[in-house]
């Protein structure tokens, strides 16, 4: 049976009590190998933000197969940094869509800033991998040349069949396969489609068009579960999106490992190399 390593999910501030985060993630597990769990931070103060990522922390240290991803980093200074980074997450989105100390978002202008350079060495020196999701593509690129890593995008869709302003040009994606990077396929109608309700064959539509420009060892599911509510109808639990994407994929020729490769294998490699 498939199963999924979600690169994005936004359950854990939307699920208040840890009853039905436990409930959730219990019914999860059938289906789902391991899901990082996005702390998103954008509505939160800076003492907030600190507090609801060590609370998140906490709670995934305590279940196996949960990890820690933060999406915006508008709270963080020079004096709270150390404490950020004690924390651990697997990855750090630096903005949400509007512009902060870090860099640009996507629905504003604005650069890298100096604070974000020292920002991304300081993740980088602690294996932290640097999300280049919901940046516009100035800091996308000021981040390309800072970088020492592999570059990485926890949730987009592709500009090329979807012209969203969070969705990567081919151009970013080629940056990212050729740094031996990730790239996570979210399942967000808006990006996918332009509508508040897209389809399977939309998402696998996404799927074909990297495969026939880069190969899938790059391609990974980063679904934003609990950040949307423009899911595709039938892909809105990972027992659903495991048997009908896989389904859909099968019958355009994907094989059982290229499947896997997708769901699974790459995203492993990525975060274990």
């Amino acid at each position: 049976m498939y199963k999924i390593f979600d690169l994005h999910n936004d359950y854990f501030l939307k699920l208040r009590s840890d009853l039905k985060k436990d409930k959730y993630i219990a019914g999860s597990k059938a289906n789902s190998e391991a899901i990082i769990t996005a702390l998103w931070t954008s509505e939160l103060s800076c003492d907030d933000s600190l507090r609801q990522i060590e609370l998140a922390r906490d709670y995934v240290n305590s279940h196996k197969g949960l990890f820690l991803g933060v999406e915006d980093l508008h709270f963080l200074s020079k004096e709270n940094l150390a404490k950020f980074l004690s924390f651990r997450p697997l990855y750090a989105g630096l903005t949400w869509n509007t512009c902060n100390c870090i860099a640009g978002g996507a629905h504003e202008s604005g650069k890298l800033t100096s604070f974000g350079r020292t920002t991304i060495k300081a993740l980088e020196q602690n294996n932290i991998k640097v999300d280049t999701a919901h940046l516009n593509e100035d800091s996308f690129m000021d981040i390309s040349k800072v970088s020492q890593k592999p570059l990485f995008c926890s949730h987009t869709a592709f500009y090329g069949i979807q012209p969203n302003r969070r969705n990567l040009k081919d151009y970013q994606l080629k940056m990212i396969v050729d740094s031996g990077g990730l790239v996570g396929l979210c399942l967000v109608s808006d990006f996918i489609n332009g509508s508040s309700r897209c389809s399977v064959t939309d998402i696998v539509s996404h799927i074909d068009y990297f495969a026939c420009k880069f190969g899938i060892n790059n391609l990974a599911l980063g679904t934003d579960f609990y950040g949307t509510s423009h899911l595709p109808k039938s892909l809105k639990s990972y027992k659903s999106l495991v048997q009908n994407l896989s389904e859909e994929l099968t019958k355009r020729g994907y094989t059982e490992k290229s499947i896997n490769k997708i769901f699974y294998e790459n995203a492993n490699e990525f975060f274990t190399a």
